[in-house]
């Protein structure tokens, strides 16, 4: 059974990332090659008695793959990073409408105060009752 391989894919298409290197002929998988330590890995390239460029390419690889890694990492990190912002952004609004209301709230009760004070003050001149010296300064 034969795959044919579509050339019209994209460079920039994520789905299908660009083409490694060729790989030489070696019983190493991408997950192997990129979670195996340096050494290890030059010592296993060295016993197969691969050529300086059959290394150097499959170090390449390994950069290439590591790199792949960490720039999934890094947009995995930003997603999260952006829908907690997105989070705690909510709840400031929130908070803050809370606030807002309290805060109206408030200055509806010291106008009712202001209020209801200025009406005793009118009820007490008219009445000719004395007031303390603090309180006809207001």
């Amino acid at each position: 059974m034969s795959h044919h391989i579509m050339s019209d894919s994209k460079k920039g298409d994520r789905k299908n990332p660009a083409p490694l290197s060729p790989t030489p002929v070696i019983d190493i998988s991408d997950d192997e090659l990129v979670s195996i330590s340096v050494k290890d890995l030059n010592r296993h390239l060295k016993l197969r008695g691969l050529t300086r460029e059959e290394i150097v390419r499959m170090k390449q690889r390994r950069r290439t793959l590591k790199n792949r890694g960490y720039a999934a990492s890094c947009r995995i990190k930003r997603i999260e990073q952006k829908d907690e912002l997105e989070s705690e952004k909510t709840q400031e609004w929130r908070d803050m409408e809370i606030m807002q209301e309290e805060t109206a709230r408030i200055r509806d009760e010291v106008q009712s105060y202001r209020t209801r004070f200025e009406a005793l003050k009118k009820f007490a001149i008219v009445n000719k009752i004395p007031l303390p010296p603090e309180l006809t300064v207001i």
